[in-house]
């Protein structure tokens, strides 16, 4: 029924360290595709445990949708048992049929999380690529080459998966101790930056400002798509 079932099970096999840090879930709404992503957060290291998109098919009725998408996320926080929920808002302009839609799609991780106790954090698209990306403005190839680098994951992640791991990273980096998280982020950008040769300030810059002078570099290269 689910892309993300199909992927599950493969990434699954990363061994579940219980105790050991938050479990952060990060939701991409949608009644047709929701992304899904699971980080476990321990002293300054992010990591991912497991991602995916439910999937349910395009011909059911919406309320069928749904519930089905409620079946699958039950089932996700049954597995994970995460301490931290975060579901990205959106705003839909043109279509207030589709921003309807987006708002029940919403409304289901929430309220799971809120019935079981879970804390909730809501994030907004534009914090989401200004701490992922360091730029409020960043591009969805942007955002999908700096969670490759972040959480040192293979190429060929699907826009909604990869949404749904910014999101939780956003979430996710507010738990990690500062000091930590930047060193780290500042190591991996100069690294991408110096290694393509085209940053040369590269040990100057933020960490941010350096990690987007890295992705738009790899982007200029073709390695960011």
């Amino acid at each position: 029924m689910t892309e993300g079932s199909r992927r599950k099970a493969p990434m699954a096999a990363t061994p579940t360290r219980a105790g050991t840090g938050d479990v952060v879930v990060g939701i991409d709404p949608g009644t047709l595709r929701l992304g899904w992503a699971v980080l476990e957060v321990c002293g300054s290291n992010i990591t991912r445990r497991a991602s995916g998109v439910l999937q349910p098919p395009a011909r059911w009725e919406r309320p069928r949708r749904l519930g089905a998408l409620l079946q699958g996320l039950t089932a996700l926080l049954d597995e994970h048992k995460p301490s931290v929920v975060a579901v990205e808002t959106a705003f839909v302009r043109r279509d207030p049929r589709a921003a309807l839609a987006l708002g029940e799609a919403r409304g289901l991780p929430i309220a799971l999380a809120s019935a079981r106790g879970i804390e909730v954090v809501e994030v907004t698209p534009s914090e989401v690529k200004q701490r992922v990306v360091g730029s409020g403005r960043a591009t969805k190839g942007q955002i999908q080459a700096m969670i490759q680098i972040q959480l040192a994951l293979p190429a060929g992640l699907g826009e909604d998966e990869s949404d749904a791991l910014a999101v939780a990273l956003t979430a996710a980096a507010t738990r990690t101790p500062a000091a930590g998280l930047l060193q780290r982020t500042a190591d991996l950008a100069r690294t991408a930056a110096l290694g393509s040769g085209s940053v040369a300030a590269a040990p100057t810059m933020t960490p941010a400002r350096a990690y987007y002078a890295a992705v738009l570099a790899a982007a200029r290269r073709g390695g960011a798509r």
